[in-house]
């Protein structure tokens, strides 16, 4: 039995081993795939959206509550828990809800919001959150049109919204000393009823492939990117407002002329979402429609020229 102890330690430890081996290997080998891959997270009525690119994560939206860190473990590679940028396209709660947890359970680097606040539990949740962040400082960015982050060579995220014209003043938070939010410096209270329209759209660029996530932006807001001459033909798009009838002009779609769609919706929520309208106008334009209160989370990857769905 003396002799028999040694020799299962040694076995022990030569197991652990290996399966570190096989978990680096494999981390590496997911860190260098070169597939873009763009995850609908099911979290209920609200949104998250994850984006990577071998090493690379963005986070668009953090849901409403604990559910988008079951999207985030089960996404990220093993021992990843690094997001170089979050997104908060605007401040409701079904979109910042959950992104105190994650400030919680990740390392954020770089964070992007709208230039307007909401006097809610959620956004002064999401304020005391980044106040402790030290990685952040400096790294609080308020969106405007025209900005672009350089995920590769190959891929880019650009904001189209909220258009530069509309802020009632403009503030550099690249150069804060401080977790901007926590000063709220450059954030001013968004007026009733338009905290929808101050939502970040952005349009994800990878060589041929393209794929447009437009938060809960209404239809003006989407008349307006068409005016200024923003919109183009896109693949993929993330239907505002949950496919709310306030979003998804007619007019809009004929411009950017989608072949996929996702709608981010809780099942049998009691806001009637997707609105029978809105699938209607996807219908008859033969736009397939991605639902994850039918499918769940739902997965696109592409390659700069196809993209496909994952099973």
């Amino acid at each position: 039995m003396k002799l028999l102890r040694p020799a299962l330690l040694i076995l022990f430890i030569m197991l652990v081993t290996y399966l570190c081996f096989e978990i680096a290997r494999e981390y590496s080998a997911q860190s260098q795939r070169s597939v873009l891959r763009i995850t609908l997270c099911d979290v209920g009525q609200a949104d998250a959206i994850l984006i990577q690119w071998q090493s690379t994560q963005v986070l668009v939206d953090g849901g409403r509550d604990e559910k988008v860190l079951k999207c985030l473990w089960s996404e990220l590679p093993f021992l990843d828990s690094t997001l170089e940028l979050v997104v908060g396209t605007h401040p409701d709660a079904d979109h910042i809800g959950g992104l105190p947890l994650v400030f919680d359970q990740f390392l954020v680097t770089s964070l992007l919001l709208p230039p307007v606040s909401k006097e809610t539990a959620d956004f002064a949740a999401l304020r005391t959150s980044v106040s402790r962040e030290k990685e952040l400082m400096g790294r609080v960015v308020k969106a405007r049109s025209g900005q672009t982050v350089q995920i590769s060579d190959e891929i880019r995220l650009s904001v189209l919204a909220p258009l530069a014209k509309n802020e009632p003043h403009t503030a550099q938070l690249e150069n804060s000393s401080e977790t901007a939010l926590s000063a709220a410096q450059g954030f001013f209270p968004a007026s009733k009823g338009e905290v929808n329209d101050w939502s970040i759209v952005l349009l994800l660029e990878f060589n041929e492939f393209s794929a447009l996530l437009t938060g809960d932006a209404s239809e003006r807001v989407e008349l307006a990117l068409l005016q200024v001459g923003l919109l183009k033909d896109i693949d993929v798009l993330k239907v505002g407002h949950h496919g709310s009838k306030s979003s998804t002009a007619d007019a809009f779609l004929d411009a950017i002329s989608p072949e996929t769609s996702l709608i981010s919706v809780g099942e049998n929520n009691p806001y009637g979402h997707p609105n029978t309208v809105v699938l209607e106008k996807l219908q008859k334009r033969g736009v397939q429609i991605l639902r994850s209160d039918q499918l769940g989370s739902v997965t696109i990857e592409s390659d700069g020229e196809r993209y496909w769905i994952v099973p």
